[in-house]
């Protein structure tokens, strides 16, 4: 596929360490308290041309965008973790709208719009249930 893509003008999709680190130039993002060695990843969406992601850090989860088309990985939003644990629980509204065979749209906490998932890439556990273990893993066993 390397070659087709390069073919097409397309760069390959970067590995999941690669957009780990990509969230570093995210303007909130703070190296003094979010460890990207400490980080988790979690593929969302995948087409073609894009593959979207969640960065669970210790203080945010990050989404970011990975274009192949347009050789360009861009953080695209982050949800602080005061805004999701609230009184030392999980406070996170999620809810789930089909939209094809292929995809859904996952309404993610008090956003305005959500974002589209693959539903192949969530075959054994339900989006939502790796969410909230991903963020109790990163947010609920960080002392403040």
């Amino acid at each position: 596929m390397g070659n087709l893509n390069f073919l097409l003008g397309r760069s390959d999709f970067k590995a999941a360490s690669d957009i780990i680190e990509s969230v570093s130039t995210f303007p909130q993002f703070n190296e003094r308290n979010e460890n990207l060695a400490l980080a988790s990843s979690l593929l969302v969406f995948k087409s073609q041309s894009q593959q979207c992601w969640l960065i669970f850090t210790s203080q945010r989860i990050y989404f970011v965008v990975d274009d192949n088309e347009v050789s360009e990985t861009k953080t695209l939003w982050a949800r602080d973790r005061e805004k999701i644990v609230k009184n030392g629980r999980i406070d996170l509204d999620m809810k789930i709208i089909s939209q094809s065979k292929e995809s859904s749209k996952l309404l993610f906490g008090k956003m305005n719009k959500g974002f589209l998932f693959t539903n192949s890439l969530f075959k054994d556990q339900t989006i939502t249930g790796l969410i909230l273990k991903l963020v109790s893993n990163h947010f609920l066993s960080v002392e403040n």
